[in-house]
C-alpha cells in the first residue's frame, strides 16, 4: 500500500474532526483528573510495599539487640569541643585477656591497653541528656573525618574502634576513638 494516500485521508479526517474537539477548559479539566488518578494509583501500589519493608527493618532492628549489655551509667553532659586536635588521654584500664593458661604475662601474651580521644558530640546543639548506653563499634577510618580530625588517604578504609555514646531515644550523641596498643 502507497504511503500517500494513507496520509492524505488522515489529513483530511483531521480537518473534519478539528471541529468538534473539546474546549480547552474541559482538556485542562481531563489532564488533572487523569494526573491525579496515575499518582493515586502509584501511591496505592508502592505504599503496601513501603510500610511492610520499613516493618521488616524494624522487627530485625529490634530481635538483633543485645539483652545482655551492662546498664549505662550516668555520665557528665558531653561539653562542646573546639575543633583543636585532640590530645590522646592516658590508657585507662588493661583490657581483660581471655587465655586458657593461668600464666599467660609469662607464657609472652603481652598486655594491652586503651589509648582514648575525648568525646566529639555528633548532634548539634544537642537536645537533653539523661540515660545512655556506650557501645563500642569499628568504623572506617574515615569516620574520623567527620568530626574534624586529619585522616591519611592510605588509612581511610582502615578499620578503627569507636565508642559511640548512644543516648535513650536510640540517636548517637558523641562518639570517641580508641586505640588498643599492646605492651
Amino acid at each position: 500500500m502507497n504511503e500517500d494516500p494513507v496520509r492524505d485521508i488522515l489529513r483530511a479526517l483531521a480537518e473534519e474532526d478539528a471541529g468538534i474537539e473539546a474546549s480547552p477548559q474541559i482538556e485542562v479539566r481531563l489532564r488533572k483528573n487523569f494526573n491525579s488518578w496515575k499518582r493515586r494509583r502509584i501511591i496505592r501500589r508502592t505504599s503496601p510495599w513501603v510500610l511492610t519493608a520499613a516493618s521488616i527493618v524494624l522487627v530485625f532492628a529490634f530481635a538483633n539487640r543485645k539483652e545482655t549489655q551492662a546498664p549505662a551509667t550516668q555520665s557528665a553532659p558531653v561539653e562542646q569541643t573546639v575543633a583543636s586536635l585532640p590530645e590522646p588521654i592516658a590508657p585507662i584500664k588493661p583490657l581483660p585477656q581471655t587465655t586458657r593458661s593461668r600464666n599467660s604475662t609469662a607464657a609472652g601474651m603481652p598486655e594491652s591497653f586503651e589509648i582514648v580521644t575525648e568525646f566529639f558530640p555528633l548532634m548539634d546543639p544537642a537536645p537533653a541528656f539523661e540515660r545512655g548506653q556506650l557501645l563500642r563499634v569499628e568504623l572506617p577510618a574515615s569516620a574520623m573525618q567527620m568530626v574534624g580530625l586529619p585522616v591519611r588517604e592510605e588509612y581511610l578504609a582502615r578499620p578503627i574502634h569507636a565508642d559511640v555514646l548512644v543516648g535513650e531515644e536510640g540517636l548517637p550523641r558523641a562518639i570517641r576513638f580508641v586505640k588498643i596498643e599492646k605492651e
